[in-house]
């Protein structure tokens, strides 16, 4: 790495950068930048706070001069908190130094880093440079390897198949997780936060990257809007030309299941569903709003969530109708465990290339699969 460093003058372009590892990256730019994008596993260590940074911003557009001053004033009694910091996270990897264009935040603190002698990148034209990267990588990715979906009627378990299936070392690309949505009109309740697109851009193209070994990957069939975030044109083509697998569940199941992830626990979480159900007038009407209403008040949940899954989600997906679809296999998901994202047992005939060595039975955590 000191090699490279000295090769690079301490400079290092977003596409070595990714080329490399133990790295630690180290956003400057401010709180409310950071929280729209930044790289993976990057930590903010702002040069500015929102405040001063919309300060400095303002006297900008009047007075270059007076603008650098001011970001001097704010940056100065922070300097030495911000070496410290920037050391201490020296001992996981060697730190790489961002702001928005690599600019002046990134390089005062750059400069005095290695004036004190500390091993220091500093990235090529910032955070801006690397989310074009990102872009230009995703927009003309071509898919080298069969792409297997897994569909199925809403609660019938999915993410909690493909969770289990990436315990044994299966190559799944988990979009909702990614996506921090679970999809639908209800997929944010529950969830604290969502994801801005240019992290999920940017943790797509990490995922991809690690799987690049493997001969085929395992997505959850969506659609080309997850929440709030979109796929990349490239994968969603290569879903629709993707192989099918239905995974069934009997409606008791997949209510319960439902109920798990979604059952509000105080007042803040029922105005959520309320407002979620609200939202539902313009697909089912009125009356069926009204109904929905009632068994929200009425604490009546199990009663909701069917009628949601007989006469809203099932209506919605073409997997209520698999005929629909050439599907080289169909999984069946047995009992599930009460208040876990789990399953007991799942059987599967399946033509996918086994996860199991030699195609034989398996068992993760007292779970089970079979591969025939």
């Amino acid at each position: 790495m000191e090699e490279f460093g000295k090769q690079m003058g301490g400079e290092i372009t977003a596409k070595e950068a990714m080329q490399l590892t133990n790295l630690v990256f180290i956003d400057l730019r401010s709180p409310a930048e950071y929280s729209k994008g930044s790289i993976p596993g990057a930590v903010n260590i702002p040069l500015f706070d929102d405040r001063e940074r919309e300060i400095i911003g303002t006297d900008f557009k009047h007075d270059q001069q007076k603008a650098r001053s001011r970001g001097i004033a704010f940056a100065s009694p922070k300097l030495p908190h911000l070496c410290a910091a920037v050391e201490e996270l020296g001992q996981k990897g060697t730190p790489v130094l961002f702001c928005w264009r690599g600019g002046q935040r990134s390089k005062v603190l750059y400069e005095l880093l290695r004036s004190l002698k500390l091993e220091v990148f500093r990235l090529e034209g910032g955070y801006k440079a690397y989310r074009r990267l990102v872009l230009d990588i995703l927009n003309t990715y071509t898919p080298q390897k069969p792409i297997y979906l897994l569909n199925g009627l809403t609660g019938v378990g999915k993410t909690a198949v493909l969770q289990l299936l990436q315990e044994m070392d299966c190559p799944v690309i988990n979009l909702e997780e990614l996506a921090m949505h679970r999809g639908s009109l209800f997929g944010h309740l529950g969830l604290t936060t969502q994801r801005a697109q240019k992290d999920f851009d940017a943790l797509l193209l990490k995922r991809l990257s690690e799987l690049e070994s493997y001969d085929y990957l395992l997505l959850e069939g969506e659609g080309k809007r997850i929440g709030p975030v979109y796929l990349p044109n490239f994968l969603f083509q290569a879903m629709q030309q993707g192989r099918h697998i239905l995974l069934t569940a009997p409606l008791p199941l997949r209510v319960e299941r439902i109920l798990d992830d979604y059952t509000p626990h105080n007042e803040e979480k029922r105005l959520e569903v309320k407002k979620a159900i609200l939202g539902l007038e313009r697909y089912v009407g009125k009356q069926a709003v009204l109904l929905l209403l009632r068994l929200l008040d009425e604490a009546n949940y199990k009663e909701l969530v069917s009628w949601l899954c007989r006469n809203y989600y099932d209506r919605l997906y073409d997997d209520a109708n698999p005929q629909k679809k050439t599907l080289p296999s169909r999984w069946t998901a047995a009992i599930s465990c009460r208040r876990r994202k789990q399953f007991k047992s799942i059987s599967a005939h399946s033509n996918i290339p086994g996860c199991m060595p030699n195609n034989k039975r398996g068992h993760i955590n007292g779970k089970e699969f079979m591969y025939q």
